[in-house]
């Protein structure tokens, strides 16, 4: 039984090199552990994933179609579901196609969602909550998180801080959420549960900033709180 010098893997009957240590030419990519076996095979079952859930959305779209053409004698209810899916469609394939470069998986999204919730409000009515509510909500979603994307990007140590960042950007969302939804329902504003809530989350996330700027420093928490 040979076994290979490097990793120490059973190299098998008529084998002269290790497959793990050493892979066949041509292939661009050089597997040195167990861990690369398994790292490979997660990006594999994220395709595979990513094209069947493209394949089901895709018939779903078809089949709905297909039903309200034939039973409807048109398109009708069809409309709202195809735009849904179609939402899907376009929102999953920006994460898997662009899930190295953050900002502009947040950029698609962004721009799918606003043309999701305007087709929606077209066909429900066009009542004008999209331009009202939906669209400055959004906005303000896809700002935020880029803004905590970059301000982890800055940071070199990423822990607590991180999740302070994302619970001061829901105080803001929060706050920008009451104003809204006042202004489209009394055409005032007047703050109530959105300061209680940004209040909270802002004195929470004060205390992760706390507590993991002190651990940074190597000091002992317990010592603090006489533990």
């Amino acid at each position: 039984m040979s076994i290979c010098k490097h990793c120490g893997a059973d190299l098998g009957e008529g084998n002269d090199k290790c497959p793990l240590c050493e892979p066949p030419e041509g292939r661009s990519g050089r597997i040195a552990s167990a861990y690369d076996l398994f790292r490979l095979s997660r990006i594999e079952n994220t395709r595979h994933l990513y094209e069947i859930t493209m394949l089901l959305l895709v018939s779903g779209v078809i089949i709905t179609m297909a039903i309200d053409a034939v039973f409807g004698k048109g398109f009708g209810w069809s409309l709202m579901t195809t735009t849904s899916l179609g939402y899907l469609i376009v929102f999953l394939s920006s994460l898997y196609l662009l899930r190295k470069r953050p900002y502009l998986v947040i950029s698609f999204a962004t721009a799918a969602t606003l043309v999701f919730l305007w087709l929606l409000d077209i066909l429900t009515g066009h009542t004008g909550w999209f331009r009202a509510i939906a669209c400055p909500l959004t906005v303000a979603c896809a700002l935020l998180t880029a803004a905590v994307l970059f301000l982890n990007s800055l940071s070199r140590y990423r822990g607590l801080n991180l999740l302070a960042t994302i619970l001061i950007a829901l105080a803001l969302f929060v706050l920008v959420t009451e104003y809204l939804t006042d202004k489209l329902v009394t055409s005032a504003y007047r703050p109530q549960w959105s300061v209680v809530t940004a209040a909270s989350l802002t004195i929470i996330a004060m205390f992760f900033i706390f507590i993991h700027y002190r651990m940074k420093r190597g000091r002992s928490l317990g010592r603090l709180f006489h533990i």
